[in-house]
């Protein structure tokens, strides 16, 4: 191994004084020697690493997750990002995303406080209820919460958590949403909205919601979900961003923002994958 300290979230150890692509390489055949050493059919590569702050705009330099995600495509891997993170998303991958012919997935595992807004936002839009301001606090420990006090990661996960709100709504309400690292709390999180809305003749009112919830196990089953669904995509020969899979991401690749519309379309993926067996 290379001096310097040990391996950070590039896959490189401090001073590894190999470029970019050769990194990707590296990662890609490491990938491979998985696959091939466990003999398995296909391997799904999926991000759940610690949420990473967008890249500077015009900055040329793959972060961490996009070299992962180039690796996953070199190596013919299907890839999942459960993360906020760039991974395919960075302008440099999208002609290879294309051309790869693989099955792709992504952003940002929408496990708790997004999924409940994801139901409660179309609710004030279909009944015709305008929603004045939303804002949110997030509570939570263990590396997630770690991860999250730096402010460009914590910025990057609230974006994806405005866009339910705007996509649903037409447009983004006052108030923001503070992401706060507790660390006694482990892998808990708790998160609190307050919605203030209007109802008839202007009748100011609030909707509050406080979600409990453990990250780990509300996160696990969509990671199993997504792995199986990305596996048998790829049999199908499903190539780019697989439709349907908004029903699972804060940040989904199209689709509906409403999570009865996403359901209906994670439905009907199954059945085209059921037909295609």
């Amino acid at each position: 191994p290379l001096p310097g300290g040990p391996p950070g979230p590039s896959g490189a150890e401090a001073g590894d004084p190999r470029g970019e692509d050769d990194l990707v390489d590296a990662l890609a055949a490491d990938i491979a020697d998985f696959t091939r050493d466990h003999a398995l059919a296909r391997t799904v590569v999926v991000n759940v690493a610690s949420t990473e702050a967008a890249p500077d705009a015009g900055d040329p330099a793959l972060p961490a997750s996009s070299r992962y995600a180039a690796a996953a495509l070199r190596a013919g891997c299907p890839y999942v990002n459960f993360t906020p993170s760039t991974g395919l998303h960075h302008p440099r991958l999208r002609e290879a995303a294309r051309r790869c012919g693989l099955p792709h997935a992504g952003r940002d595992g929408k496990t708790g406080q997004t999924l409940l807004r994801s139901v409660l936002a179309p609710m004030f839009a279909q009944r015709a209820l305008p929603v004045l301001a939303w804002s949110g606090t997030n509570l939570l420990g263990g590396g997630d919460g770690a991860a999250l006090a730096d402010p460009g990661a914590a910025a990057a996960k609230n974006a994806g958590k405005e866009r339910v709100l705007s996509d649903n709504l037409g447009t983004l309400p006052e108030g923001r949403l503070h992401i706060d690292d507790v660390p006694a709390l482990g892998d808990w999180k708790t998160a609190w909205d307050h919605v203030a809305f209007d109802g008839f003749l202007g009748s100011r009112m609030v909707l509050q919601t406080i979600w409990q919830g453990c990250d780990s196990a509300l996160a696990a089953p969509l990671v199993l979900d997504l792995a199986r669904l990305l596996a048998r995509a790829h049999e199908a020969g499903i190539s780019g961003a697989v439709p349907g899979l908004g029903f699972y991401f804060k940040d989904p690749d199209g689709g509906p923002a409403d999570l009865p519309g996403q359901w209906r379309e994670l439905c009907a993926l199954a059945e085209r994958l059921r037909a295609a067996a």
